[in-house]
């Protein structure tokens, strides 16, 4: 099936990134809102990415060009001779049921309607329409006109019509477009949440300081570290995530005890000028760590029994390392697309295989061990790595 016209549903942050994304690959674009004001939020939006665009050499003609093929709209019934339709409103499924209804309703029975969730189930609001052949998750990564991932998640009965077209629109707007199979919080945030939990244990523990956790990671393999991260996420994003993958995923994906704290005294990074670290009010530039975050890891210090090991900044990835074996035996992607889509999705330098491989297999597994025994189910080993360690066998990267 070709794709060239799509329809967007929300025109909030994500979804008018996805607007310019399209448009700028020659896609005709309509953008719907509820109502007009909420549209003239989704214009501002795309006048602000633009803007952007245009102080880094893209010309005022070619972005005037690229606008003209984006139709607002407050109407469903403008969407009955797309090609695709990409909803992307708020993460409730009440209101995804909705939106997909309405779809299924208005668009004509050969169109396809993808879900920009990040986390929630491609099965379940395939089950919201008649056609749950043509229901599929386009993840984006925000925002979406510039970074370079797409995962395509198709549900239980998704056609594999519907998901290679999905391939090919993600290729066409020159993103790496990797096939997910369906599990909560998909492939790269799933990942990144090993990784972003860890940072918090790793703090609270007191194994290391703020900015010696941050500086370690971005000097190993990323470009930003985990809590100058979750600053610009906002920890209450965070605590939704975390809940949502220990609800999902069980002990690993544990909810640290300082995100719950902090969201509680409302740190919650850039947003409100403290989390880990204090904000300058007018430039919103970091300032120093949060001194508020050492009475808590003091507290947390004097209540714990458990043995200390040394800070080695190898210990933030290996719940990742090991999250990523656990994928690849679920079969959640292929092998190959694994460290590309890491890479693609959270600029990662190494994806965590690579990681896996520099450090040797049997370290990473000697490593994990060791935690297990101190600090319990989230590091229990996963057992393909375990094989892939006992029959000798290395990564082929």
């Amino acid at each position: 099936m070709e794709v060239s016209s799509v329809a967007v549903v929300g025109a909030g942050t994500m979804g008018a990134s996805i607007a310019v994304a399209l448009a700028s690959h020659g896609f005709d674009v309509i953008l719907k809102e509820v109502n007009e004001e909420l549209l003239q939020k989704g214009i501002e939006n795309i006048d602000r990415i633009n803007q952007k665009r245009e102080a880094k050499g893209m010309s005022a003609e070619a972005l005037l060009a690229e606008r003209n093929r984006i139709t607002l709209t407050t109407s469903f019934d403008d969407f009955s001779e797309v090609d695709l339709a990409i909803e992307a409103v708020p993460e409730k499924i009440e209101i995804k049921e909705k939106v997909f209804r309405e779809l299924d309703e208005y668009c004509n029975v050969n169109a396809i309607l993808a879900t920009n969730t990040s986390s929630l189930s491609i099965s379940q609001i395939g089950a919201f329409t008649m056609r749950p052949d043509k229901v599929i998750g386009l993840h984006f990564f925000n925002p979406a006109h510039l970074m370079k991932l797409v995962e395509v998640i198709p549900g239980l009965e998704t056609s594999e019509e519907t998901v290679e077209t999905c391939l090919e629109l993600g290729r066409a707007l020159g993103k790496l477009a990797v096939r997910v199979d369906e599990c909560p919080s998909f492939l790269v945030n799933r990942l990144l949440g090993r990784y972003m939990n860890e940072s918090l244990w790793c703090l609270s523990e007191g194994l290391a300081t703020i900015e010696e956790i941050d500086k370690a990671a971005a000097d190993y393999v990323v470009p930003i570290g985990p809590l100058a991260l979750r600053d610009m996420n906002g920890a209450d994003i965070g605590l939704a995530v975390c809940r949502f993958n220990h609800q999902e995923y069980g002990p690993r994906y544990a909810v640290p005890d300082i995100l719950e704290s902090m969201v509680e005294r409302n740190l919650l990074g850039r947003k409100t000028g403290k989390g880990f670290y204090l904000y300058d009010p007018d430039t919103r530039k970091k300032t120093g760590p949060n001194p508020e975050i050492d009475e808590f890891i003091k507290g947390k210090k004097k209540k714990s029994k458990v043995k200390k090991m040394d800070f080695k900044v190898e210990q933030l990835f290996l719940p990742m390392i090991n999250e990523a074996f656990l994928a690849l035996q679920e079969r959640v992607c292929n092998p190959q697309d694994l460290d590309p889509a890491l890479m693609a999705g959270l600029g990662m330098r190494r994806g965590p295989l690579r990681l896996a491989h520099d450090i040797g297999l049997p370290e990473c597994l000697s490593m994990i061990e060791q935690n297990f025994e101190l600090y319990g189910e989230r590091y229990r080993p996963a057992p393909l790595l375990k094989r892939f360690v006992h029959a000798r066998k290395d990564l082929l990267i």
